[in-house]
């Protein structure tokens, strides 16, 4: 079966312009790494006598999806987008197969990108590359990100990526977002009661009139430093994880990042390591680099949280589904994204429960700082 999969995978390489017909697999391996979808690792040479090149495979999610309506054609055509018309760097798309006929699922094909992002788990701070820098190497870090979220705000996405253009009576970018957050909710929640996100949703459509009004701007829409490759000198190797990217307000990027920025250090009672930005430094680098200011970053933030207390739903499901979770477990009631949407709202914070403590690994932490 697993030489049928080389065969087939080999036959659609060859018909690839980036491959050729005298393209020869040399390994293809599970490549640990995806949260919300299936990663191999390819080596192939595009011909005898050319050295082995590495490649990444990665699978359009389906079945067991986080996503409502995941799409991997869509996320080929914002990274190629980016590629083409700006300077920030991605990983170069070699190929996107569509139909799901070559291994049972659509899937795009882009160049291995060496470099190193920051550990998530149980913290950036603890362990892993911010670990083993200086304070000024941790700014620059920090920065050189900021910087590339800015470059991804700089680029004309009506030219760029014309098929993100929806028509005038849709609303501005936040408007679609909503709605499209509230049906993937709505579907990951399916008529359950999640008191804290159930309020987090009123709160963020009824508080949509009152936001500044800024115009839209391509979002990279999952905006942290751990979605970053980085070089030893600290400079970008990369930006990975388009699959959420959309056009709307800069500040949904910013209040992103500085909700991941918590999720890293406080809610979970880690100090943030010398050098690293604080959030008002946050703020300050983007701003200065982009020339513009970001606005509502209490509600970006709570934005932010929901997003990943939904994931956090749909991934409680699957792990109750799968057996790696008691079906009684509270993890999707409380962890750390509702702590910080309870933070928002005024309400009580929840402690986290066992399971997310766990899946997070953060009982080591605990453990450290006892």
């Amino acid at each position: 079966m697993a030489l049928d999969r080389e065969q087939r995978l080999t036959a659609w390489l060859r018909t690839q312009p980036g491959f050729g017909e005298r393209c020869e697999i040399t390994s293809l391996q599970p490549l640990a790494g995806g949260q919300s979808s299936e990663l191999l690792s390819l080596a192939c040479r595009r011909a005898p006598e050319l050295p082995e090149e590495r490649f990444v495979v990665r699978f359009e999610q389906r079945g067991n999806q986080l996503f409502l309506t995941p799409d991997i054609v869509r996320e080929y055509r914002m990274i190629d987008g980016v590629a083409r018309n700006s300077a920030v760097p991605v990983a170069p798309m070699m190929g996107v197969e569509e139909t799901g006929e070559v291994l049972g699922a659509p899937f795009l094909v882009m160049r291995h990108i060496q470099g190193r992002a920051p550990l998530g788990r149980p913290s950036m701070h603890v362990q892993g590359l911010l670990t083993e820098l200086d304070a000024p190497q941790r700014t620059t870090l920090a920065f050189n990100g900021l910087e590339a979220v800015a470059g991804i705000h700089a680029i004309d996405w009506r030219r760029s990526h014309p098929f993100l253009a929806a028509p005038t009576e849709d609303g501005r970018g936040i408007d679609r977002h909503l709605r499209q957050l509230a049906v993937w909710y709505r579907w990951a929640t399916a008529g359950r009661a999640f008191p804290i996100t159930d309020q987090a949703l009123d709160y963020l459509q009824r508080r949509r009139a009152s936001l500044h009004d800024e115009g839209d701007v391509l979002l990279w829409g999952d905006a942290r430093p751990g979605n970053i490759l980085f070089e030893p000198d600290q400079s970008i190797a990369a930006v990975l994880d388009w699959e959420g990217a959309l056009v709307g307000p800069r500040s949904l990027d910013i209040g992103y990042w500085i909700m991941m920025d918590r999720f890293h250090a406080e809610m979970i009672g880690i100090e943030r390591l010398p050098g690293w930005p604080s959030e008002a430094e946050v703020v300050r680098h983007y701003s200065d680099v982009a020339q513009a200011e970001v606005h509502d970053l209490d509600y970006f933030i709570l934005l932010g949280a929901f997003f990943i207390a939904t994931t956090l739903i749909r991934a409680t499901d699957l792990g109750i589904e799968a057996g790696r979770l008691p079906a009684d477990t509270q993890m999707a009631h409380a962890n750390t994204a509702t702590q910080i949407v309870a933070e928002g709202l005024g309400v009580p914070v929840p402690p986290l429960s066992p399971e997310f403590s766990a899946h997070r690994g953060l009982a080591s932490v605990q453990g450290a700082r006892g």
